[in-house]
């Protein structure tokens, strides 16, 4: 079985960067929650995450222990996560070149359901999900870009978040704008996530094998 670490010299440098004692390329920080995560949420990741989130609001730490914890789901319809994230995305490309097509399925969706990963992964080669993608990715680095603690704080996550998807749910509360990316979290937290292909929304469930 693989054994959790936690780098307590790198996290003094952290608290040392976030009450601005020191400076340091985000870079830096790269590795910080690197296998922090191998046994599972811990007391001891509670508590380092709890230290390296206390310089921000609550909610960062919320959306944390809520993704990757035992911490009970939400119950819902996947399809009403699904379409109430893509409604806030679609604030971002509203004005974005050549999404009229994107927008009109959000509108009008029509979905998909698939088990295998290898169609989503497909589906999020699109034009379509490619704007969408390329849009909220921008959106989110146009929006932290000036808090040099917030950018490195999403650099860090990329240890124990699958993709940018699931960074920029986490950090939701922490990007002031009228648009809240956290509805991916529940999809994240019941083995679901979506892509849009050129005339659909395509979501995958996972089924364990049995």
């Amino acid at each position: 079985m693989y054994k959790a670490s936690f780098d307590n010299d790198l996290l003094n440098d952290w608290c040392d960067f976030c009450e601005e004692k020191k400076e340091f390329d985000s870079f830096h920080f790269s590795t910080l929650l690197m296998e922090t995560l191998l046994e599972g949420y811990t007391p001891e990741f509670d508590k380092f995450i709890t230290e390296i989130t206390k310089y921000f609001d609550s909610s960062i730490y919320k959306n944390i222990k809520y993704a990757f914890s035992n911490e009970k789901e939400s119950q819902g319809n996947v399809k009403d996560w699904v379409i109430n994230d893509l409604r806030e995305k679609r604030k971002i490309i509203e004005h974005i070149p050549d999404s009229k097509e994107l927008k009109e399925i959000i509108d009008s969706p029509k979905f998909l359901f698939v088990t295998d990963r290898d169609e989503l992964y497909e589906a999020r080669e699109t034009d379509n999900n490619t704007i969408l993608y390329e849009g909220v990715v921008d959106f989110v680095i146009e929006n932290i870009d000036n808090d040099k603690r917030l950018y490195a704080l999403k650099e860090v996550l990329y240890n124990i978040a699958s993709d940018s998807y699931l960074v920029n749910a986490l950090l939701s509360g922490l990007i002031k704008a009228d648009v809240d990316l956290v509805n991916y979290l529940d999809i994240y937290k019941n083995g679901c996530d979506y892509a849009v292909d050129d005339e659909k929304i395509l979501i995958y469930e996972f089924k364990p094998s049995k």
